[in-house]
C-alpha cells in the first residue's frame, strides 16, 4: 500500500493535489448549504417561489459576462493570481450572505460570489492542462470530481442539523475554507502560464480574439457549448425544482435530499475514477452519448418515482453519467483548444452552465406551478434524448477532421 500510494503521489503535479484539498474542503462546507437553499430563502428571507428562483438565476446571468472575461485575462496575465483573487472575492461573498436581512441584499452577495466562481474555474482547469497530458487529464477531472464528493457526502448530513438551528454558520465556514483553499494555493502551487503579448509569433492576434470574423475557427467550442445545454439544464432543474417536487411528493422531503446527496456521493468516490480509468481508451464518441442517455434516465426517474429506494438507485446511474461523460467532455476541450486559449476555450465551454441556471430555475418553476414535476422532468428527459443524438452526430464530424480523437484521451 505505501508502494501504491507514493506511486499515485509521484504520477501528477503537486497543482492537482492542492486542487483536491481545496476542493474538498469547500465543496464540504458548500454542499452544507446547497440541499437547502431554496427552502432557506423561500422560508427564513421570504419571498415567493418564482421570485427566489430569478435571484438564482441572476447569479449565472452574471457569470456569462464575467466568465468570458476571466478566460481572456487567465490566458493573459496568469493562472495562479486569477485564483487567488477569485477564491478572495468568494469569500468576502459567503461572509456577507451569513449577514444578509433581505433578499436583495443576498442577491447581490450571491452575484459577487458567483463572479469569483466564474473567474476561477477556467484558470483552475487550464492550469491543469497546461502541466498534464491527456491521459492525465480525465483522471485528474475524475479525482477533483471525487474530492468534491467525499467533501459532499459529509455536508448535506451536517446541513441539515445547521439548516434547523443557525444556517448562518455554514456561510461563515464556507468562508474560512476558501480562505484557507487560497493560502495553500499562494503557498505551494507555481505559475504555468506566463503572462504573454496580445500576439505571439504561433498564434496571431486575429485568432486570440472571439469575434464575428473569427467565430469560424473556433466552432467546435461553440458546437460543444451548445449541444451541452440538455445536460446541464437536467442539473439546473435537481438542484433548485427538485427539492420542490420532492417536497410534494414525500413528507420526509429534507431527509429524502440529504440520502440522495450522500449515496451519490458514496457512489462516485468508490467509481468515477476507476470508470474514467477503465475507459479512457474508449471512443469519447460512443461515452459521451452513453452519457446522455443516463441522465434522461435519471431525469424521468425524478419526475415519477414514488419510491425513495428508485430514486437511490438513479443515484448510481446518475455517477456513470457523469463519470464518462463530463469528464472525457473536459477533456475534448483541452485537446481542441490551442495553448495560449486555454483559459478561453474553458470559459467557453463552461458558459452552457450558466446559461441552464440563468434560465432553468424559474422555467421549470414556472412548469412546476401550472402543471407538476412529473411534466418538467420528463420533458427534460425528452431534451437529453435530443441531445444524445446530436452529440452522435457531432462528434462524428469531428471524429472524420480529426480521427486521433477516436481512440479515446489515453494518447
Amino acid at each position: 500500500m505505501p508502494k501504491n500510494l507514493t506511486h499515485l503521489f509521484s504520477r501528477y503535479p503537486v497543482i492537482l493535489w492542492v486542487r483536491l484539498f481545496g476542493e474538498w474542503l469547500s465543496e464540504m462546507s458548500r454542499s452544507m448549504i446547497t440541499p437547502f437553499l431554496i427552502l432557506y430563502l423561500h422560508e427564513k428571507i421570504g419571498g415567493s417561489v418564482p421570485l427566489v428562483m430569478l435571484v438564482i438565476g441572476l447569479q449565472p446571468a452574471s457569470d456569462i459576462l464575467f466568465t468570458l472575461i476571466a478566460g481572456g485575462v487567465t490566458d493573459r496575465y496568469g493562472r495562479k493570481p486569477v485564483m487567488l483573487i477569485a477564491l478572495i472575492i468568494q469569500a468576502l461573498s459567503m461572509l456577507g450572505m451569513a449577514l444578509a436581512g433581505s433578499l436583495f441584499a443576498f442577491a447581490f452577495l450571491y452575484i459577487l460570489n458567483g463572479i469569483g466562481r466564474s473567474m476561477f474555474i477556467p484558470a483552475s482547469r487550464a492550469v491543469l492542462a497546461d502541466s498534464m497530458s491527456s491521459r492525465q487529464l480525465s483522471e485528474a477531472f475524475a479525482l477533483l470530481s471525487t474530492a468534491t464528493y467525499i467533501g459532499a457526502s459529509i455536508g448535506p448530513l451536517i446541513g441539515v442539523m445547521i439548516y434547523q438551528t443557525a444556517p448562518g454558520l455554514a456561510f461563515l465556514f464556507t468562508a474560512l475554507s476558501l480562505l484557507l483553499y487560497a493560502a495553500v494555493i499562494w503557498w505551494k502551487v507555481p505559475e504555468t502560464n506566463k503572462p504573454q503579448p496580445l500576439e505571439t509569433e504561433s498564434t496571431p492576434a486575429n485568432e486570440q480574439h472571439f469575434s464575428l470574423a473569427t467565430l469560424g475557427r473556433h466552432r467546435a467550442v461553440l458546437s460543444m457549448l451548445v449541444l451541452a445545454l440538455p445536460i446541464s439544464l437536467f442539473y439546473a432543474q435537481s438542484e433548485t425544482n427538485l427539492q420542490l417536487h420532492l417536497k410534494e411528493g414525500f413528507a420526509n422531503y429534507l431527509e429524502v435530499l440529504a440520502w440522495l446527496a450522500l449515496v451519490k456521493s458514496i457512489a462516485a468516490i468508490l467509481f468515477e475514477y476507476g470508470l474514467v480509468r477503465i475507459t479512457s481508451h474508449l471512443n469519447p464518441r460512443h461515452l459521451i452519448v452513453f452519457s446522455y442517455l443516463c441522465f434522461a434516465l435519471v431525469s424521468w426517474v425524478y419526475g415519477n418515482a414514488t419510491s425513495i429506494a428508485l430514486l437511490l438507485g438513479m443515484q448510481l446511474v446518475l455517477v456513470m453519467g457523469e463519470s464518462i461523460g463530463l469528464n472525457h467532455m473536459l477533456t475534448l476541450v483541452s485537446r481542441i483548444a490551442p495553448a495560449t486559449m486555454r483559459g478561453r476555450y474553458f470559459a467557453i465551454y463552461g458558459l452552457h452552465w450558466d446559461i441552464s441556471r440563468t434560465l432553468g430555475p424559474l422555467a421549470g418553476s414556472m412548469i412546476l406551478l401550472h402543471f407538476n414535476g412529473t411534466i418538467l422532468f420528463s420533458g427534460v428527459a425528452v431534451l437529453l434524448l435530443i441531445g444524445a443524438l446530436a452529440q452522435h452526430l457531432f462528434l462524428g464530424r469531428i471524429e472524420k477532421a480529426s480521427p486521433a480523437i477516436r481512440e479515446g484521451s489515453g494518447l
